[in-house]
């Protein structure tokens, strides 16, 4: 019994919602999805945007893009992701401390909104030899 509530307790401070897969991006050589769940982080629930990138080649690709969140058509705020590497034919996925984003100027519920989007913007891929 004490193990469920341990068990619970972890799993409700961790990710207390996620939403759908979606696409942002896709082309024949990658493809980059996201979902939105909410995390408390130091007593406060966060909107969190974990990123999902899959390699579609043969070969170890870099990529960088600027992630342009928009919200009622207007640009709320941009990151910049660089120089992430991804093995060929895999996939890198956001996880509690991996491939996310958490928006300073957008609540979790307008992340869940119809009037939510990211674009995925000025996507450089470049082949390298391996990822370190």
């Amino acid at each position: 019994m004490r193990s469920i509530l341990l068990l619970t307790a972890f799993l409700l401070t961790r990710v207390i919602t996620a939403q759908e897969i979606v696409v942002a991006h896709e082309d024949d050589k990658v493809k980059v999805e996201y979902t939105i769940s909410q995390v408390k982080k130091k007593g406060e629930m966060l909107g969190e945007i974990k990123l999902i990138i899959t390699n579609k080649t043969s070969s170890y690709i870099e990529v960088d893009f600027v992630g342009s969140l928009f919200h009622n058509m207007v640009l709320a705020e941009a990151t910049h992701l660089e120089n992430l590497c991804v093995n060929p034919k895999q996939i890198k996925k956001g996880k509690l401390k991996g491939l996310f984003y958490r928006p300073e100027s957008l609540s979790y519920e307008q992340l869940l909104e119809e009037d939510f989007e990211l674009y995925i913007e000025d996507l450089k891929i470049k082949n390298v030899s391996s990822c370190k």
